[in-house]
């Protein structure tokens, strides 16, 4: 009996420590404003420790804590109750300017980076409220629509950005139309082309966006002077384009002027007086990719692409993995181009 009874008194502590700890807050008042106290009140079931973090590089140990956001905008606070990460939970908790304005999700704002804007207006009796943004023409709206209370944009140059935003609130409007943001410039990697008058141009590559063709720097100009699409060593073999058709099985009576080679995939890329084509290693499954490619062509492994000249300017689309060598990847245009006749790569930023 003894021996029960100190059993289903040792389940019993175990159950206890089994029992399940909910976190929780809450805070007030329900819409803050910036400089105002927020009260934040823990409701968690248990704990001895607390760990908070305001979504602004402030944190505290306090129980129930006191905090005053000095700027508007939407902050993830989160809670964690004795240190344990599988016992936190986490609130956006959304700060308004005394005045109506709005927010930027950045600091720093990135050329051809995503940003998202936000309205902000103090609006405790839930007033209807009607928006409309003015961007400036260097400006893309990437998601929403200019009568959003929230948009996601990218900026194609840098510097100063006017960005202008009307709110309607109950029959009055207030014009936010002094506000600009400053965008930064960021290095990235370039598609380096040679025109047949030997002009050398890159389009750099931002973010999987592609800025407009300008003038290629000297570096530009050793790299792709130093590439060559007619000539490629593979195993040892070293293959010259005009000898392709006599090499390799498959390729027999085709006029062959450009090779590429996805060596990962054993795919040729080549160009041929009927377009670019895509070939297995043997030369087998030959498969039109281009009927008006007209020469230059470029395997970028590093991004997945094959680039090549057309007669409307520059293509690319992804490499080709199937074994018979289909594909339904539509080609992207990235120029306009006339007469490249060499296509490289600069991975260093500039």
């Amino acid at each position: 009996m003894k021996k029960i009874m100190i059993i289903s008194f040792a389940l019993a502590i175990l159950c206890a420590g089994c029992k399940r700890v909910t976190v929780d807050f809450t805070y007030s008042p329900a819409e803050p404003k910036a400089g105002e106290t927020v009260k934040f009140s823990n409701n968690s079931s248990a704990g001895e420790s607390w760990a908070w973090s305001f979504g602004d590089n402030a944190t505290s140990m306090s129980k129930h804590p006191n905090k005053v956001y000095k700027k508007p905008g939407e902050y993830v606070v989160t809670l964690m109750v004795d240190s344990a990460k599988y016992l936190t939970r986490s609130k956006i908790i959304k700060v308004y300017d005394t005045i109506p304005t709005f927010v930027c999700s950045s600091d720093s704002i990135l050329l051809y980076h995503d940003v998202t804007l936000t309205a902000n207006i103090y609006n405790p009796f839930k007033y209807e409220l009607q928006y409309q943004w003015t961007l400036p023409n260097n400006c893309v709206l990437q998601s929403g629509k200019t009568t959003d209370a929230s948009i996601v944009v990218y900026f194609t140059s840098t510097g100063e950005m006017p960005v202008q935003l009307s709110i309607t609130q109950n029959g009055k409007t207030y014009d936010i139309n002094d506000k600009s943001l400053l965008v930064h410039p960021v290095k990235a990697p370039s598609i380096l082309m040679r025109t047949t008058d030997n002009t050398i141009v890159r389009q750099r590559m931002i973010n999987e966006r592609l800025e407009p063709v300008s003038e290629g720097s000297e570096a530009d100009k050793a790299i792709i002077n130093q590439t060559n699409d007619t000539v490629v060593t593979f195993n040892n073999v070293t293959f010259y384009a005009s000898q392709m058709a006599d090499k390799v099985p498959g390729f027999a009576g085709m006029q062959i002027q450009h090779i590429q080679m996805d060596a990962m995939a054993q795919k040729w890329y080549v160009t041929t007086t009927n377009g670019l084509m895509v070939a297995n290693i043997n030369g087998g499954d030959t498969v039109t990719i281009d009927a008006q490619a007209t020469g230059a062509i470029y395997v970028d492994a590093e991004r997945n692409r094959i680039y090549w000249a057309n007669t409307d300017g520059l293509y690319a689309m992804p490499l080709i993995k199937s074994k018979n060598n289909q594909f339904t990847t539509t080609p992207t245009q990235y120029n306009q181009l006339n007469n490249i006749d060499l296509i490289t790569v600069n991975n260093t930023p500039q």
